[in-house]
């Protein structure tokens, strides 16, 4: 792809310099031939003047003209008369014509070095009306021809000479540019050999333009971009059914338990007991959650059938506030319900809406502490509705906080507990409904958690449920 590419910057390159080139080796060619004319003009001026003064030396001063130059020379008198003739042929058309016309002063066409014909110069004698012959000139254009080539030859090596630099600096900048492209693409094609053969053959017909190496590399992006795709999919089926098939025996077992307490004696092995079960219900509670992120994951991107209902975001707050008093109160919290708007439509359905608010809640009663404050807002900013969760616990350190909403992750301060999936699920549940959920720490301590959510600027396009 390196040669294809510096071939076509260089054929590109060369055609723009040939036709500067060309125009430049024009404007030669003119600016020689306007000069050399002029330069002729004021001979023919001067042999003008002599043939009305000095006519007896006229012929002298046209053959040692004619014997410097090799110019031809030609004088008519007013009556036709030929005072002067030397290396013109007054028979010639073309002299002939200039004779007639008596140009004062017409530029011919550029001369070009495969021009050989001479340039004739016609100039009067005397000025209008008072004209007294012509004076005509045969200009050789060897010596000019040969001037034009030699600077011609200095552009072409000019040319030459950038077009050369530029293919050296084509090469280098093309190999500067594909260096990354190669080496993705070599590392594309090991990571490809090593997928299934139904990964690596493409669903689609492959591109048919394009330069062979990226072709090569679009197709391989595919098939790894597929095999990633079906790799996060049978994770999800793993995590699920392994869910599934562990849930049965702790069900099962938690209900053996139930029936086997009141066959323990309050002593040491009741407290064990106690301790078994509470570990039986954080386990169900880790595989609930390993569900709940599965399917939250799996929907992800995903639209099925209508739109779902919208809700009012005050609402649906103020009826979780209410919900989750008594835990508040059991882990001796105030919490405290503060709107700032009184109604705030979302598109979000009102069941997404209650799982994000159930998890920052949950987590703020059990990891915020004893004799501390939580505050649920609920706020109008533009075209989002903004919920927030604020407490003045213990909250976490900031290197943790960008890490609350990774999978199984717990804070250093965590009390014991909890599985690390809940903030995972509520950030999934909130970006599948284009939403955002951020956490910050509150000063001088403490917590927030706040979820923004698509408003419905016009309460007549939003459904309910």
């Amino acid at each position: 792809m390196r040669a294809r590419l510096v071939t076509a910057f260089t054929a590109l390159a060369a055609l723009c310099m040939i036709c500067f080139a060309v125009g430049i080796a024009d404007e030669l060619a003119t600016s020689r031939t306007r000069g050399l004319v002029i330069d002729r003009v004021q001979d023919a001026n001067r042999f003008g003047v002599l043939a009305g003064t000095a006519s007896a030396d006229l012929c002298d001063e046209a053959q040692s003209y004619r014997d410097s130059t090799s110019n031809g020379v030609l004088v008519l008198g007013a009556d036709g008369a030929v005072l002067c003739a030397i290396g013109v042929d007054r028979a010639d058309e073309r002299v002939r014509a200039a004779i007639r016309d008596r140009h004062w002063l017409e530029m011919p066409r550029p001369l070009y070095p495969w021009n050989a014909e001479p340039i004739l110069v016609a100039q009067p004698i005397g000025t209008p009306p008072q004209v007294g012959g012509v004076v005509v000139i045969a200009v050789s254009t060897s010596v000019p021809r040969a001037e034009i080539v030699v600077r011609w030859t200095q552009l072409a090596c000019v040319t030459a000479t950038a077009l050369l630099v530029f293919s050296g600096l084509a090469l280098l900048v093309s190999g500067w540019i594909l260096r990354p492209v190669s080496g993705l693409l070599r590392a594309v094609d090991a990571l490809t050999s090593t997928l299934p053969a139904q990964c690596v053959s493409p669903r689609r017909p492959p591109m048919s333009e394009g330069p062979p190496e990226i072709l090569q590399l679009a197709a391989g992006v595919e098939s790894v971009t597929r095999a990633v795709a079906a790799l996060a999919a049978a994770e999800r089926r793993h995590v699920v059914d392994t869910a599934h098939s562990l849930r049965n025996p702790l069900a099962a077992l938690a209900v053996r338990l139930q029936a086997l307490q009141p066959m323990l004696a309050a002593d040491v092995a009741a407290a064990t007991f106690v301790s078994v079960v509470s570990e039986v219900d954080r386990l169900t509670e880790l595989l609930d959650g390993l569900l709940t992120s599965a399917v939250a994951d799996a929907e992800e991107g995903k639209q099925v059938g209508p739109p779902a209902a919208g809700c009012d975001a005050v609402g649906v707050a103020a009826d979780r506030v209410g919900a989750w008093h008594d835990a508040f109160v059991r882990a001796d919290i105030t919490l405290t319900f503060e709107p700032l708007v009184t109604a705030a439509e979302t598109s979000v359905p009102s069941s997404v809406l209650t799982q994000i608010l159930d998890v920052a809640l949950s987590n703020s009663a059990r990891y915020a502490g004893a004799g501390v404050s939580a505050t649920v807002t609920v706020d109008r900013e533009a075209e989002s509705v903004v919920v927030s969760v604020a407490d003045t616990g213990v909250g976490v350190s900031a290197d943790e906080i960008d890490l609350l909403t990774t999978r199984f992750f717990r804070g250093a301060r965590a009390a014991a507990g909890g599985s690390g999936l809940g903030l995972q699920i509520a950030a999934t549940l909130a970006a599948q409904h284009d939403g955002l959920l951020f956490i910050e720490s509150a000063q001088p301590h403490g917590l927030v958690v706040m979820v923004s959510l698509p408003a419905v600027t016009d309460p007549a396009d939003l459904t309910f449920g």
